[in-house]
């Protein structure tokens, strides 16, 4: 269950090359490809993505993720049978990490689009402009970064530490989430490419401190059951 702790340096290099690739998708990407699908995405493909899009709702996930981290722990405290073979006390890591990944991305995530106030493609295609707002402007100008396309990829990026067998097929089905973004004119590229970057170095970064066993912090509980009682 240990992970090995990230080079701060090596995080430090890819989170600059990827800010550059970002400038240059928003410079010579983003406005020509909204276009191309504004002129040439039937409503029938919208709608099909329109649906894939829920998968990046975060609301279930979180009442999932908080679900099994508190019966985790009433099974470790009470003694039950876990029903999983993981056993309560790797449920408890993983929950945790799940909870913990969509919390801190989902932060950086709100205060990215409060602070950089990105105009939506609305407002590009419906009044032919695209560019940055006054900060905490809202909406239509909180276009960076997709919090769907965070959720998604943060889910994928936990459920990969779980099962890294089934890590890529995960992460391209949080790709189509993203995807379906960009398909419906909710965003840019750049916007969940972002996002992704985001969702998966916050698991990557977290997951250290959270599913080595030395670490023992997320399996206290505040009330004083045991075994028994």
């Amino acid at each position: 269950m240990a992970a090995i702790p990230p080079r701060p340096f090596r995080g430090v290099a890819l989170t600059a090359c990827f800010a550059l690739l970002l400038l240059m998708m928003s410079r010579w990407v983003d406005v020509p490809l909204t276009q191309a699908i504004e002129r040439h995405v039937p409503d029938a493909v919208n709608d099909v993505f329109d649906q894939i899009g829920d998968l990046g709702d975060s609301g279930g996930y979180i009442f999932a993720g908080l679900l099994i981290y508190v019966l985790s722990l009433l099974g470790i405290r009470r003694g039950w049978t876990c029903p999983v073979r993981a056993g309560f006390e790797r449920l408890t890591r993983y929950s945790m990490l799940l909870l913990a990944t969509m919390s801190i991305g989902g932060l950086i995530t709100l205060v990215l689009k409060k602070v950089v106030s990105r105009a939506r493609p609305e407002v590009l295609l419906e009044q032919g402009w695209q560019g940055l707002g006054v900060p905490f402007s809202g909406d239509p100008y909180d276009s960076f970064p997709s919090s769907h396309t965070l959720t998604a990829f943060a889910v994928a990026a936990v459920l990969g530490q779980i099962a890294p067998r089934w890590r890529l097929p995960l992460l391209l089905v949080a790709a189509v989430v993203a995807v379906s973004r960009v398909i419906n004119r909710d965003h840019f590229l750049s916007d969940v490419t972002a996002a992704a970057f985001i969702g998966i170095m916050v698991a990557h970064y977290l997951a250290p401190y959270i599913l080595d066993e030395r670490y023992r912090w997320m399996l206290r509980t505040p009330w004083r059951w045991r075994r028994g009682n």
